[in-house]
């Protein structure tokens, strides 16, 4: 399948959707990013100790599992293709279990579609606790 060239009315909606997209949240960002290499020294270790504490409690809740633990970061894959589904199928049941992880297909060419990813990036640990439990019940199910 070639590419579809739209009809040359919309191409300013394009440029727009372009510019909307790219080139301003860029030119907003500017300031908060100076700031935020600014304050690193200060804010930035607590912010590293708070997404490790997350990270350590997802990989304590998955215990056993295979799951690739990260050095840094924040988010992980869990395999379950050794369970006979795939990501697609998991994260559907995760959703029957009230999680939301993200299906990996088309993430890899040969290896996306047996995983799917958790982000813990803004789950504070409180609500990581008893993952694991959610997790099992949708491998089984």
């Amino acid at each position: 399948v070639g590419w579809v060239v739209a009809p040359e009315p919309f191409m300013p909606d394009l440029v727009a959707v372009s510019l909307a997209n790219v080139v301003v949240p860029v030119g907003i960002a500017q300031d908060a990013v100076a700031i935020a290499l600014e304050r690193s020294a200060t804010t930035l270790p607590a912010y590293r100790a708070e997404l490790q504490a997350r990270r350590d409690t997802v990989c304590a809740e998955l215990s056993g599992l295979p799951v690739g633990v990260p050095a840094g970061g924040w988010s992980l894959l869990l395999s379950v293709s050794d369970f006979g589904i795939d990501g697609a199928t998991m994260s559907k049941r995760l959703l029957e279990q009230n999680v939301c992880a993200t299906a990996m297909a088309g993430w890899g060419e040969r290896h996306g579609a047996q995983y799917i990813r958790f982000v813990f990036a803004n789950e504070p640990v409180a609500r990581l606790k008893g993952l694991g439990a959610r997790v099992r019940a949708a491998l089984r199910a």
